[in-house]
């Protein structure tokens, strides 16, 4: 067992995502290269990759074994220590998570079940897609939840381009359930990844691809302002993909989607990036208390009912915001809570009080493809302007949110070098993964 050290308070964090390695890399900077207190980081995955970019990978536009965050060699350089394994039990009268077992890619048994103890606990374990029960999910659609679902989907699509270059299959469709930030990202982006393949060589006509969105709610991109849902349903509509609003989905099949009015929309592929809700096992543990999307019931404070000295962060809490309705599942509202989290754990361990979380919205940005982006800046320059930014403009404020994230977890300094690094491998490689 790892216990708690006499000397160091422990402060575990369950969850390398865009939030959980923000607040080690922070905590690790400020406490753990310091000697102030120990930072560890846990998670089951033993490298990084920031979900945003997520419909990319799936796309082959980007290669993520080069934008990869090794937690091993980066904890060592920040401060904070890696443990590598999936939490399956929580003791908080003991102040204990239990990791399970791992295992290689034989089977055997390179690490056994194991406990952690800590001061303090922050569960950062993020989200996942959504099935809401439906029919032929499970066994038909593919999600894009890991870096392992955005591979075996580019492998999928990359199988279903050559059959229909080889001549075994007419055409290729593809539905994607889900008009949110997911599903036109990744929708504006399978276009330009056929249209790219095309320019490579490939017998595939971009004629001969379909891609459909299906989005049960009156439009796109439901929790934007309208004219940004507006525009971006027109770039869609200029790329050849059908946009179907108010289509509520009756099952998943082999074949294609059933829709409740009887309708049918056929599919070679179908991915569905439809709702989010956190891991059913947070609802197992000891002495939680989650929702009715297995996200964590926090108070103002991020700290979980009935758990003491245990906070939870991102998409797997269900943070209410001044509304008070939930926080959204986005990488902009775990940033802010890393960020706050930072400080408060900081003053906790001091044994001073800290201010309430305030989550300041800063707007959306959505992905159009390879130039092209929109994005609402209400929450900027004001609630009552319905104001938002679109094309190359737009673009390069997207992709600046990645490279804030990169400056964040590796500093501006080398945040600036990978970015050149990326142009200098744009020049060198072909601008798709093809393999």
């Amino acid at each position: 067992m790892l216990s708690r050290s006499a000397d160091l308070p422990r402060i575990v964090i369950v969850g390398g995502g865009a939030g959980g390695l923000e607040l080690a890399t922070r905590l690790g900077r400020q406490l753990g290269l310091r000697h102030r207190a120990r930072i560890v980081l846990v998670d089951g995955s033993p490298t990084h990759i920031w979900k945003p970019l997520l419909h990319e990978v799936a796309t082959g536009v980007l290669n993520s074994g080069e934008d990869e965050v090794n937690y091993f060699a980066h904890g060592y350089h920040n401060g904070y220590d890696f443990e590598f394994g999936y939490m399956q039990g929580l003791d908080h009268q003991q102040r204990l998570i239990r990791l399970g077992a791992i295992h290689g890619s034989d089977g055997q048994q390179l690490s056994p079940p194991r406990d952690i103890g800590y001061d303090w606990l922050v569960l950062a374990v993020g989200a996942q897609s959504n099935d809401f029960g439906t029919p032929g999910v499970a066994e038909h659609a593919l999600q894009l939840n890991t870096p392992q679902d955005a591979e075996r989907l580019r492998h999928r699509l990359l199988e279903l381009a050559f059959r229909c270059s080889s001549g075994q299959q007419p055409g290729l469709d593809i539905a994607i359930v889900g008009g949110g930030a997911t599903g036109v990202e990744l929708a504006a982006e399978l276009n330009h990844t056929v249209r790219e393949m095309h320019v490579y060589g490939a017998r595939l006509q971009p004629a001969q691809v379909h891609i459909s969105v299906i989005e049960g709610a009156e439009r796109i991109l439901a929790a934007a302002p309208p004219s940004l849902s507006a525009y971006a349903e027109e770039q869609l509509a200029a790329r050849h993909v059908r946009v179907l609003t108010r289509s509520r989905v009756a099952a998943v099949t082999a074949d294609g989607v059933q829709l409740q009015d009887g309708s049918t929309v056929a599919a070679d592929m179908t991915v569905w990036a439809a709702g989010v809700k956190a891991p059913a096992w947070l609802a197992q543990l000891d002495g939680l208390a989650v929702n009715g999307l297995n996200q964590l019931q926090v108070d103002a404070q991020l700290r979980c009912v009935a758990g003491e000295n245990i906070v939870a962060m991102g998409d797997c809490a269900a943070c209410l915001g001044p509304d008070g309705r939930p926080l959204p599942a986005t990488a902009q509202v775990a940033h802010q809570q890393a960020q706050w989290l930072a400080g408060a754990l900081q003053a906790w361990l001091l044994q001073q009080s800290a201010a309430d979380f305030a989550f300041k919205p800063q707007g959306m940005m959505v992905s159009l493809g390879k130039h092209t982006a929109v994005g609402s800046l209400a929450a900027i320059v004001g609630p009552k302007r319905d104001y938002y930014v679109e094309g190359r403009g737009a673009k390069l404020i997207y992709a600046s949110l990645y490279r804030m994230h990169q400056a964040v977890v590796h500093g501006w300094w080398l945040a600036g070098l990978l970015w050149v690094g990326d142009r200098l491998r744009r020049v060198a490689k072909p601008a798709l993964k093809l393999h």
